[in-house]
């Protein structure tokens, strides 16, 4: 069978359905990927899914990806996975960056495409390989190149080399510093941290339960549900297969015992509390309810709902979820009585728990909802059921998509209803999205 534009086309039921997903094993950057880049990681990623599934790549309309730190030799890692792997070439794709959102958006256009019509069946995730990330140089050395490629006659390069100077060519790396306020995501949890009254404790206490219910996920097969094995690149002399960070092992007193890594003379959060760099890939398969039906196609959950939100960054920066969560709950008209599960990314310790008190606190809830109580209370039970990020890792581009298809397959897996899902993210952004498991 070949692909055939078509004239016309079915725009199904408009209701969005999570077919399955699939993720490589999320590992500590320099590491087992070291030598990948975004391209080879994301694309062995959808191969395994197409593989996973068994689904005809004809029939997939579009590939999106979320990255947020792109290499220039990969501006559009979605298109370029579609020729890398040889898929149809109808299959149109593209490449986004809304900061740890970034595959929560994707999911949430494919949503919005197949609400209108627009497509059927859509793979979004994201990838991020920050092994591989791109090293700068200054704007000066930038200018000095170009003015040297322009240059045409011998006397023109040498004047133009006559000008080079040996400290513009200093390699600038990356900053994971706010742009606009020049502290970091650490430095501004800090401060959310104190605004808040996290302590130490109380994060480490937090760090310790991500990885004992990750290990516990690891240890019951939850985790290698969602991996599919990939042989790293360039050399291929290794096969990764499982996350490398969680850590069952951990305790209270061996965190205790790091030093404070933002604020190092008062600070509280330490690389034990807070997620890893970390080099991974996840996508999921997204399509409308009724085309699943028709290619028998088992759905895992219905996409009900998903929204983002901004708040002032110079005041709590990843504050976001504890506005998110109230708000996509109370627009469905559901109360944290009628959700199984909650998935609050954790970036760090102390930035989950400024959301959880911030819905607790009936001040903040009159500030941002003009309510008169409190929102309520998260319960722990409840809450990342199976390690977060502090344990499995963060790939920023990634992480939406994992959540996406871990709650999924626990919503089946348990036979619950409601899941909702919630990531703070870099510029005081956040996303919500709430996940309905389909009979």
């Amino acid at each position: 069978m070949s692909f055939k534009y078509p004239l016309t086309q079915s725009k199904g039921s408009g209701r969005a359905v999570i077919v399955d997903g699939a993720r490589s094993a999320f590992v500590k950057s320099f590491g087992s990927f070291e030598d990948c880049d975004a391209l080879e990681l994301y694309s062995r990623t959808v191969a395994g899914l197409l593989q996973k599934t068994s689904v005809d790549p004809l029939l997939v309309n579009e590939l999106s990806c979320g990255v947020v730190v792109p290499q220039t030799k990969n501006g559009n890692v979605a298109r370029d996975t579609v020729i890398n792997l040889g898929l149809p070439t109808h299959i149109h794709g593209y490449t986004l960056n809304r900061a740890c959102t970034s595959s929560m958006q994707t999911i949430a256009d494919a949503t919005r495409s197949i609400a209108a019509g627009h497509g059927q069946l859509i793979l979004a995730g994201g990838v991020e390989c920050l092994s591989d990330v791109p090293i700068v140089y200054s704007k000066e050395a930038r200018k000095f190149l170009l003015k040297l490629n322009k240059a045409k006659s011998a006397p023109q390069k040498l004047a133009v080399l006559g000008q080079f100077s040996a400290g513009a060519w200093l390699p600038r790396p990356p900053a994971l510093a706010e742009p606009l306020t020049g502290l970091t995501m650490g430095e501004h949890t800090e401060i959310m941290a104190k605004k808040n009254r996290i302590s130490r404790e109380d994060q480490d206490q937090f760090a310790v339960d991500s990885h004992k219910k990750a290990a516990a996920a690891q240890d019951k097969g939850f985790l290698a549900e969602e991996i599919v094995p990939i042989w790293s690149a360039p050399k291929y002399a290794a096969c990764v297969d499982k996350d490398n960070i969680i850590r069952g092992d951990t305790s209270v007193d061996a965190l205790s015992k790091l030093k404070p890594a933002f604020d190092r003379k008062f600070g509280t959060m330490t690389a034990g509390n807070a997620s890893a760099l970390t080099d991974g890939a996840a996508v999921c398969m997204i399509a409308d309810e009724q085309f699943a039906k028709e290619h028998k196609l088992k759905a895992k959950a219905y996409v009900k709902d998903i929204l983002f939100v901004g708040v002032d960054p110079m005041d709590q920066l990843l504050i976001g979820p504890a506005i998110a969560i109230p708000m996509i709950l109370g627009r469905n008209g559901l109360s944290i009585s009628d959700i199984d599960f909650f998935e609050i990314h954790e970036a760090f310790a102390a930035q989950v728990l400024s959301c959880i008190r911030a819905m607790e606190n009936k001040e903040f809830c009159e500030k941002y909802f003009g309510m008169t109580k409190a929102f309520g209370s998260v319960p722990v039970e409840k809450l990342n059921v199976n390690g977060g990020a502090i344990a499995i890792g963060h790939p920023f581009g990634a992480t939406g998509a994992r959540l996406a298809m871990s709650l999924a397959n626990n919503l089946q897996r348990s036979q619950k209803r409601f899941g909702v899902i919630s990531i703070c993210a870099q510029g005081g952004m956040a996303g919500a999205m709430l996940l309905e498991r389909a009979e």
